[in-house]
Order: C-alpha cells, then structure tokens, then sequence
C-alpha cells in the first residue's frame, strides 16, 4: 500500500495518516462486532452472569475505542514531525491515554461554569436545562483521560481557537437559529454542547462509546456531530 500512495504522488506524512486511518477504521470496526455481543450472553446464567457479561462488553468496546482514537493522533502528530521534524519529540504521544472511572461532581462543576461563560457569551441564552448538563457531562467527561484532568483550560483554548464556528453552530441551529429544533436536538440549546465539540474533534470514537454505553440518545449525538462537522461554512 505504502508503494501505490507514493506511486499516486502522496507524501510521507499523506501515506502515514492514510494508513493510520485504514488501522483505526479497523479497530473500531471491530468495536463494532464487541458491541453487538452485549445481547449474546450465556442463555440460563443469572442476573450477575448477565450484568458482568455486559459490563466486560462495554469495558472492551471503550478500550477499542481508545485505540482507535490514540492510532489517529500519533499518525497525526507523527505526520507534522515529517513535515517539522524538530517538533518530532515534544509532539508525539508516548503512551495510551488513562481512562477514567467515574468523574466527580467538583470536575463536572468546573468543567460546566467554563462551558456556561462560553456558551451564554456566544448565544445571550441563559435559559437551560442545568441538571441535564450535569448529568451529561458526567457521562461525556469519561472520554478526559486522567492526564488531562486540568481540562478547563484545554475547552477555553479550544473555544477561543474555534470561536467563529461555534457562534455558527449556535446561530443557525442553536436557540433562535434558523433551524432550531430544540425537540430533535437538544444538544444546540445547553452549554455541554461546547464540550462536546471539543471531544468530537478530539476523539470523536472515544466519545462515541461512553454516550452510547450510557446515554439513551444516540440519536441526538448522531444529529448534533452532523451539525458540527457538515452543517457549517467552510472552517
């Protein structure tokens, strides 16, 4: 493969990401396949057979989705040291993110007055569903690895950084936006949303699993990362 890309005129940092893509599209098509045996459990077994069985399906299919996300990143940071070599070192991630468990209530607090200033600054809309963004950003905060716990500053860099596409999201699908509809997805009017941006840029699969694992809205994800990636102008 590596000898059609440079035949078709790819460079090297092209063919390392290309490859790094196949590989992480396999990961989680095989997360895929781990996710569909959370209803073939030994047939006769008890609740706690049945409820540890699907406990390891989840545990598995995260940690896919982990690999699958750390695979793009290196091939990403490895692909701007072929260009930057100088950068090699000081870009390349050494070692698998460390998920966590739980996430407690004095991070989701932090994390949530952040997304608030952000969010209200970009659309004047105080009128959210603040439970709702707690309960949610203890599921999505699970896709923070233990090495990024100072994660506060890491969402106002990113807002910063993003800004202009933000406000686009929120003027045109957020609360008085041309195509609001807070009844199909609810996401575009609550401040978790800036959150969830950042993730679905970050490690979109990762994500993906923990609000699937334990979100019964796999629909208003699927809708809301439509939004982000394919609803907007050129970034």
């Amino acid at each position: 493969m590596t000898e059609l890309l440079d035949a078709a005129g790819a460079s090297p940092a092209e063919v390392h990401t290309l490859i790094a893509a196949i590989q992480a599209g396999a990961v989680e098509g095989a997360r895929g396949e781990v996710i569909e045996l959370d209803t073939q459990a030994p047939s006769g077994g008890s609740d706690q057979v049945h409820e540890g069985w699907v406990r390891a399906v989840e545990a598995i299919a995260g940690r896919l989705a982990h690999i699958a996300d750390r695979t793009l990143r290196q091939a990403q940071a490895a692909a701007a040291a072929l260009e930057t070599p100088s950068a090699a070192l000081s870009r390349t991630p050494s070692s698998l993110p460390t998920p966590v468990d739980s996430v407690g209530e004095e991070q989701v607090h932090r994390v949530l007055e952040a997304a608030e200033r952000i969010f209200v600054s970009l659309t004047g809309h105080t009128g959210f569903d603040r439970d709702l963004s707690e309960e949610i950003l203890t599921v999505v905060l699970k896709a923070v690895s233990a090495e990024q716990q100072e994660y506060v500053r890491q969402l106002e860099a990113f807002a910063d950084a993003h800004r202009d596409r933000l406000g686009q999201l929120y003027g045109k699908y957020g609360p008085g936006g041309k195509f609001a509809d807070e009844s199909r997805c609810y996401l575009t009017h609550q401040p978790e949303s800036v959150v969830v941006c950042e993730r679905l840029d970050t490690v979109p699969m990762w994500l993906q699993a923990v609000w699937n694992n334990e979100l019964d809205a796999e629909l208003t994800l699927d809708r809301f990362t439509k939004y982000w990636r394919f609803g907007l102008g050129p970034s």
